[in-house]
């Protein structure tokens, strides 16, 4: 095996792994803000913003298929949750802004 491959193969570990890791420890940093938020306040929103976007739109245009009013219950437990609970997982200040 030549020089050049064994760099390149060395690289792309390297690459691997650090991306890895980097993900991983992003993924435990969210799922420890989620956990303080559930031990200080006992729940937090079910949906990101996009979701309950996508969920609305889906809504809007399909309001008499069979799965709306599973729908119009996730969006009210969302509403539910964002009404008692003052902290947030997610970044809704967007949302609020287009919104007003």
């Amino acid at each position: 095996m030549s020089l050049s491959a064994i760099i390149v193969m060395t690289a792309s570990i390297i690459a691997l792994w650090g991306v890895a890791t980097v993900a991983l420890s992003y993924s435990l940093r969210q799922e420890e803000r989620k956990l303080a938020l559930i031990q200080s306040q006992g729940d937090f929103e079910p949906l990101s913003p996009r979701a309950q976007r996508d969920l609305e739109t889906w809504l809007a245009r399909h309001p008499e298929e069979e799965p709306a009013r599973e729908v119009r219950e996730l969006i009210e437990l969302q509403q539910q949750a964002m009404q008692h609970n003052p902290q947030r997982f997610y970044d809704w200040s967007t949302i609020d802004e287009a919104r007003q």
